[in-house]
């Protein structure tokens, strides 16, 4: 019997350990939705990998089209974490790391096809505005639905990217389009050929108010090259806010790593932004992780100077969920102390019920009754004697016991005036007072 239940105690505590460790330690994989080789999104995946890898985490970078499919990938776990573009129809239950950086919508054209600024007034085009699952088409089409211009209006040509540009500088496009980070590749080419030109595009504070989470930007003069100054002069452009999505419950270590990764990344200055502006958690479209958010706004734990990250993660993760049960029992810690004096006070005060219930059958008792109340009296004194009580509230029995006494005196003298004969007692007071 004693070997039985050795055994399933061994059992018990080795699956523990096995569900806890399993929690505890971070998987040491991960798979990234990027985007098309040779584009931004795929150059970002590839240097989270490799910062990644410093920590033993390999990342598998998923090629896809675009945004779109690589919410479509999270939403069905065929991916833990994407880049995602602002404004990309997203499944309510993912999660963000954060938002990564601003991503400029680009309309380049060929210098000699007069294309409206005003996208409401496109029609009969040809538009390079990448494949099905694609930022840039789904950036289009709402840009398109903003400004009214009928479905069918233009031709929607499957080319986005380094093809999109080919398709443009080849004339097989009258446009191409381009949600993407300034170091895409493929830009510089287009900004540098003569044959095309970044068509500015009118109306933008009227788009952005349309267009979920996109804003108005300036692309400074010489933001793109210093020497020839490209572009030649500030322009103003439509972008997009990319950020860092995740699957729901992504293991907090990851978590950590893709925040500081993140930081590496993305923080510093650029023509188009401030420095620190990014990563940062406001106005996202999905759920902020709240580990990833507490990271943003108070940095590194200094923990990790001393422990493993994946240990610092977990004890974090545990200060955030403990964090509001704390401030919901503040109140009731602020409360202990009223109720524990009330508690040793009710174990006095309880016996006074007793000792009033006592007192009024006292008036009306004979002898044999005053001295079965005399008893139960000096069992409530003893038992009050008997309660071990902190010192400051000791006071409270001393003072039961002295309101027992008391009652119990009256007692007395009732039984003893009982027991005296009449005869015996003398003239009363009154009696004396009448007869002098």
């Amino acid at each position: 019997m004693r070997a039985g239940g050795l055994f399933l105690m061994v059992l018990i505590s080795v699956a523990a350990f096995w569900l806890l460790s399993r929690d505890l330690i971070p998987p040491d994989k991960v798979r990234f939705a990027a985007g098309g080789e040779g584009g931004g999104y795929h150059r970002f995946a590839l240097a989270y990998r490799e910062i990644l890898a410093r920590d033993g985490i390999e990342v598998d970078v998923l090629t896809t089209a675009g945004s779109v499919e690589n919410a479509r990938l999270l939403s069905e776990g065929g991916a833990d974490v994407g880049l995602l573009q602002g404004g990309v129809p997203v499944d309510g239950t993912l999660e963000t790391v954060g938002n990564l950086f601003l991503e400029p919508l680009f309309v380049f054209t060929a210098i000699d096809k007069p294309i409206p600024a005003n996208p409401g007034d496109w029609q009969g085009l040809r538009l390079a505005v990448g494949g099905e699952g694609s930022g840039t088409r789904a950036a289009y089409l709402a840009m398109a639905d903003a400004a009214d211009v009928a479905s069918g209006a233009n031709t929607l040509l499957d080319a986005g990217g380094a093809r999109g540009a080919a398709a443009l500088l080849q004339g097989e496009a009258d446009a191409a389009l381009f949600v993407a980070p300034l170091e895409a590749p493929y830009l510089a080419e287009l900004f540098a050929d003569p044959s095309v030109r970044l068509l500015r595009l009118d109306h933008l504070e009227a788009l952005t108010g349309r267009l979920a989470q996109s804003d108005k930007i300036s692309l400074p003069a010489a933001g793109i090259t210093m020497s020839p100054a490209v572009p030649p002069r500030d322009v103003d452009l439509l972008a997009m806010v990319a950020q860092l999505a995740t699957v729901p419950d992504l293991h907090p270590a990851l978590v950590d790593r893709l925040v500081e990764a993140a930081r590496e990344l993305h923080s510093d200055r650029t023509v188009i932004h401030g420095e620190g502006r990014f990563p940062n958690t406001q106005r996202t479209s999905l759920k902020p992780d709240a580990y990833a958010r507490d990271l943003i706004l108070s940095g590194p734990s200094p923990l990790q100077e001393y422990l493993p990250y994946w240990v610092v993660a977990q004890i974090q993760r545990f200060a955030i969920l403990l964090l509001p049960i704390f401030f919901l029992l503040l109140p009731l810690l602020r409360a202990l102390p009223g109720l524990y004096a009330w508690r040793m006070r009710a174990r006095v005060y309880g016996y006074y019920n007793d000792v009033r219930d006592i007192e009024q059958a006292a008036r009306s008792a004979d002898a044999s009754a005053l001295r079965d109340l005399d008893r139960r009296l000096a069992g409530i004194d003893e038992e009050i004697s008997g309660l071990r009580l902190p010192l400051p509230y000791r006071d409270y029995a001393y003072t039961a016991r002295l309101h027992v006494d008391l009652l119990r005196r009256k007692i007395a003298d009732r039984l003893t005036e009982a027991s005296t004969p009449a005869h015996s007692q003398g003239p009363s007071p009154r009696a004396v007072e009448e007869a002098s």
